[in-house]
């Protein structure tokens, strides 16, 4: 039996260009989109307030009261996160060198 010296465990799939930009603006426009609202809603708590901050708070329709949830979740997501990504490494290392 051969032993696999070098283990790569990411799957490589050769996709058009046209499918890895799109996908590409797409990503970029939703963490976009994300940033924006963890800024609000950060800038809120802290209490900074500006005209053009309140109206894209009012137009994406959030809700002030949510913000020490929001905050809660990202806090959790921060911390589980890596975490997971952590043993789904070790995890999948293991299955390479067995």
């Amino acid at each position: 039996m051969k032993k696999q010296t070098n283990f790569d465990p990411v799957i490589r799939h050769q996709t058009g260009h046209v499918s890895h930009l799109a996908r590409i603006i797409i990503l970029v426009a939703l963490w976009a989109f994300v940033a924006l609202v963890v800024f609000m809603n950060v800038a809120f708590k802290m209490g900074i307030y500006s005209d053009s901050l309140v109206s894209i708070y009012l137009l994406l329709n959030l809700t002030p009261h949510a913000n020490n949830g929001f905050l809660i979740l990202i806090g959790c997501l921060l911390i589980i996160v890596p975490i997971y990504c952590i043993y789904r490494w070790i995890h999948i290392k293991k299955e390479g060198h067995a």
